[in-house]
């Protein structure tokens, strides 16, 4: 009897030796698998780069500018201020994350030097690494608040500038177009990984019909000769080469050229007397 009791001693001692060292093993493996998932989110999480709260764009500064100068020299109809509006919300879809969208304005005098908002996009959540977007290493919602401060700031700004009057004497354009050139930040990396310093823009929204006492479509029409006799040139001229331009064309009803030769004209303007090109030009169907 003493002996089977002894055997069973010796079996519930095994078996709980086995519970023991397999409840070990499990939580070994446990901790194995646990920080083996910290590793790889730190090894994949996306480094947090600091913001500025105001403008969203990284304390650095930002990888690029795009510059929407709007000439406010004379009136626009409401169908073409939508369609400017539509063009600077393609140009939000479009921007890369950490980029600057910057709306300034043009008046008789000149260029306002102070940007109506300037602001950068932090980042909608799709343009996040995967483990962001799944909420595992950032807060999709907080990513999402920030993105539409971004938008909504811009919006605002277009809105505030078309609800002015807009009526000028004259229309400095190349002026203004040299002092913005002037103006705008140098594009700085982020990080030598994924966000690279990229190249300026400016998107310029005008009828492009210059009037000042140095030059005037309105006096000279489209003669080239003139322009080239004009000190024209030697006030305004500039190479963009480091900036990318690109114009948003008001249609005007100018007796004696049509819109399509305006921007004809300019073009050759850029391209011989300022050895640059108009990257992108479009006219805007809105006004007759």
């Amino acid at each position: 009897m003493a002996k089977s009791r002894r055997s069973r001693n010796k079996r519930n001692k095994s078996s709980s030796g086995i519970g023991t060292a397999l409840t070990v093993i499990g939580a070994m493996a446990l901790l194995i698998a646990l920080v083996g998932a910290g590793v790889f989110l730190t090894i994949n999480t996306e480094k947090e780069v600091a913001l500025d709260k105001n403008s969203l764009c990284p304390k650095k500064g930002a990888r690029g500018t795009v510059a929407v100068l709007m000439d406010t020299t004379d009136e626009l109809a409401l169908v073409t201020k939508n369609e400017v509006k539509d063009k600077i919300l393609e140009i939000q879809r479009t921007l890369p994350r950490f980029y600057q969208v910057s709306v300034y304005t043009l008046n008789e005098t000149g260029l306002n030097d102070k940007p109506v908002a300037s602001i950068c996009n932090p980042g909608r959540l799709d343009q996040r690494d995967e483990l962001a977007q799944q909420g595992l290493t950032a807060n999709p919602v907080l990513i999402e608040r920030k993105y539409g401060e971004f938008e909504s700031a811009i919006l605002l700004a277009i809105d505030s500038v078309f609800e002015k009057e807009f009526s000028a004497k004259q229309s400095p354009l190349l002026a203004s177009l040299k002092e913005l050139s002037g103006v705008i930040p140098t594009p700085v990396d982020i990080d030598d990984a994924v966000y690279l310093a990229g190249k300026n823009k400016i998107v310029f929204v005008t009828d492009f019909l210059e009037h000042t006492e140095i030059f005037s479509n309105y006096r000279s029409g489209l003669n080239f000769e003139e322009f080239q006799n004009s000190r024209a040139t030697e006030k305004f001229g500039k190479s963009y080469n480091d900036l990318e331009f690109e114009l948003l064309m008001v249609r005007r009803n100018i007796e004696g050229f049509s819109t399509l030769d305006l921007a004809q004209f300019w073009g050759k303007v850029f391209k011989k007397e300022f050895k640059t090109s108009i990257r992108s030009l479009k006219i805007l169907s809105g006004e007759l």
